[in-house]
């Protein structure tokens, strides 16, 4: 009877403890995309904080929310990936996490990182305290899309001056054991971005 009472208690633990996350496990693609798009470790600096997953969302989709609203007469600039039952797959798993995340030096080997808040960047009391620092890269966590065909995930390089590169969302997907790059789709929010 102990031994049932043992086994009802830690059943659920071991159920939970076998979940799957909706997350990557590594992050090799995106150090694959940085190489690819020739980021110096020496040059860039990355954010450690993630940027929200609701802003990679909002660029998929090219708008906010869940309803994906395409208006009569409009050219739809929507990425040829995006399928209705899909998106809302998408949206269910990753719209309501709100949990700050952040990068370790694992997970980007050989860069070094900025300890701030995105919207302070390159204001005047960070200026003060890294008065060498002109180029910082802010990127979200990377999701799965399309039964985990796909990862997305946004790339920012955000630059003093306020010159920043437009944001945008990278589609990568896992083709013969390598990280391909499939598509970058630009912020609609920004005139002439992709």
């Amino acid at each position: 009877m102990r031994n049932l009472h043992i086994l009802i208690i830690l059943f659920p633990f071991f159920i939970s403890s076998c979940a799957t996350s909706p997350y990557l496990v590594d992050y090799e693609p995106i150090n694959i995309f940085l190489k690819s798009e020739n980021i110096s470790n020496k040059e860039y600096y990355i954010l450690r904080n993630k940027e929200n997953n609701i802003q990679t969302l909002r660029i998929f989709n090219r708008g906010k929310g869940k309803k994906h609203v395409v208006y009569p007469n409009e050219i739809d600039y929507t990425s040829t990936l995006f399928e209705q039952k899909y998106w809302n797959k998408l949206f269910h798993s990753y719209s309501k996490d709100t949990i700050q995340k952040y990068w370790k030096e694992e997970d980007l080997p050989g860069f070094k990182f900025i300890n701030e808040n995105r919207i302070e960047l390159f204001n005047y009391n960070f200026l003060i305290r890294y008065p060498k620092i002109e180029k910082v890269i802010v990127i979200s966590e990377p999701i799965y899309y399309h039964n985990k065909k796909y990862i997305l995930f946004l790339y920012s390089i955000d630059v003093i001056a306020n010159s920043s590169k437009p944001q945008i969302v990278v589609v990568m997907k896992r083709d013969k054991r390598k990280w391909i790059l499939v598509e970058k789709i630009g912020d609609y929010n920004c005139s002439g971005c992709l």
